[in-house]
Parts: C-alpha cells; structure tokens; sequence
C-alpha cells in the first residue's frame, strides 16, 4: 500500500459558474444590481475564495458600470462556518460579513445562500471618479446565492 492511499479523499467545490448570483445594493436599497464571479474554490470548514468581474455589474443606473472598471477582484475567507453558514473575509480591503445557511447538499455538491454588509472602505479611491469614492464610502447590502459542485465534476463548471 503507497503512503497517499490513507490520505482522505479531497473535499473542496468548484464554484458553478453559470449558477451563481451575487447582488449589491446600496444602504438605503434604492437600486440593486449584480456582479458575475469568474471562478471560485470552497473547502467546507476553511478557505473560500470567489473571483469576481468589476466589469460584469449590471444595474438599472446608467453609466455606473463604468464606475467600476478594472481588475478582478477577489473575495477571501479564510475560515468558514457550515452550520448556520457564516463568512468574514475581504474583498478590494473592504470587510465583508457574510451570514445564512446551506439550502441543498447532496454527492454532487452544495447550494449556499447568504446575506450581509460590505463595509465602507478606510479610505477612498483617490483616482476614481466622484460616484465610485461616493460609494466607497458607504455600507453596501450583498447577497449571494452559489452552487459549489465536487471538483471531480468537470462537466458542471463553466
């Protein structure tokens, strides 16, 4: 018997692409709009990490998805809580608190949904536009709903 046919079977997800929905709105909620993630990795009971497009945001304002053109951003967790589902992690130095449960778990993966605030940034943009360092400076509502699938599952993640 080799050394590694002790070792447990790995347990992380993929992030399901084409099912996944992450909304932000503004404290008060006078618009919502949603981002699309590009790609994500979760290991129940530690990391969790979701890349997200700044360039995806979708929203009834015009011209605010400009706003928020450039790199990707990603969203980290270093420890994560199953029962209730709980996340604390960052985002672009923001603080992200994260609170809700897991909706489905079955052998192929698991559907989380959580809620929360992004909390304002300790400092603005310098270089960005007035409506960006507006926004920075205030809380936002964040909503997600994910379905992380085994990564042995290729067929799934687009």
């Amino acid at each position: 018997m080799s050394d590694t046919a002790v070792l447990p079977a790995a347990t992380g997800y993929a992030l399901r692409r084409d099912r996944c929905v992450i909304e932000v709105s503004p404290r008060p909620p006078l618009v919502r709009s949603r981002l699309r993630a590009t790609g994500g990795h979760w290991t129940p009971g530690a990391a969790l990490t979701v890349t997200l497009d700044p360039g995806s945001l979708r929203t009834p304002v015009p011209f605010l998805g400009r706003a928020f053109r450039g790199e990707e951003l990603t969203f980290t967790a270093a420890e994560v809580a199953e029962d209730p589902f709980v996340v604390e992690g960052s985002v672009a130095g923001r603080t992200v608190r994260l609170k809700g449960d897991v909706r489905h778990r079955d052998a192929r993966g698991v559907v989380v949904w959580a809620a929360g605030v992004v909390l304002p940034a300790r400092r603005k943009p310098r270089h960005a536009g007035r409506l960006a360092r507006l926004l920075a400076g205030r809380r936002l509502r964040v909503e997600i709903a994910i379905e992380f699938v085994t990564e042995s599952v290729t067929g799934f993640v687009r």
